[in-house]
């Protein structure tokens, strides 16, 4: 077995008897998946902890309608210092899924969206593992910081400032400011 298969699988639900159910009916699921198996959704992102939450199926008129809560830990790099670090991402997935095959007749379904990743396939297998993949992407900050208050480097010498002080004069504000400077103290002064 190939470990694309494997990585599938854990993501891979069969919703037969749910299509095949009246409308409103619902599956409950845990999601538990091993760092190996996160890890293999996309290598944008370095995975160290595992992925874990629930999702719901709930079957509407013609489609499966999907909602994922799940957290999973991952590495990043701090936008201010530089220090590696891990944090918990919390991602939703709220999606409609639309099967590809009709579940009481066996036609081919024309009409299934723009989107590949939100079809079911022919055997009624509903795979999460692309809107998981976005979902995740999406999630992580755009500048991580390893700490709200993180004092970042300084620019002169490059000292993780959150570590150490370094004997570096702060840069002086070009002169042009100073009238920006005189409202903003202004305004201190009435508060």
């Amino acid at each position: 077995m190939s470990t694309n298969s494997i990585r599938l699988q854990a993501l891979q639900f069969s919703v037969a008897g749910l299509l095949k159910g009246p409308m409103g009916k619902t599956r409950t699921y845990e999601l538990r998946l091993p760092i190996s198996q996160v890890d293999q959704l996309d290598e944008s992102f370095d995975v160290t902890g595992p992925l874990s939450g629930a999702v719901r199926f709930l079957r509407t008129g013609e489609t499966v309608f999907t909602e994922v809560d799940a957290s999973v830990q991952v590495h990043l790099e701090c936008s201010r210092c530089l220090q590696a670090f891990d944090t918990e991402i919390d991602f939703e997935i709220k999606e409609e899924f639309h099967p590809s095959v009709d579940i009481g007749t066996g036609r081919v379904v024309t009409d299934l969206g723009d989107d590949d990743a939100l079809i079911i396939d022919e055997q009624h297998v509903l795979d999460l593992s692309e809107v998981v993949r976005q979902a995740i992407i999406l999630a992580l900050p755009i500048t991580p910081t390893c700490q709200d208050d993180c004092k970042g480097l300084c620019p002169t010498c490059g000292t993780n400032r959150n570590t150490k002080t370094c004997d570096c004069v702060d840069e002086v504000i070009d002169p042009r400011w100073d009238a920006l400077s005189m409202l903003l103290e202004l305004q201190d002064d009435e508060s």
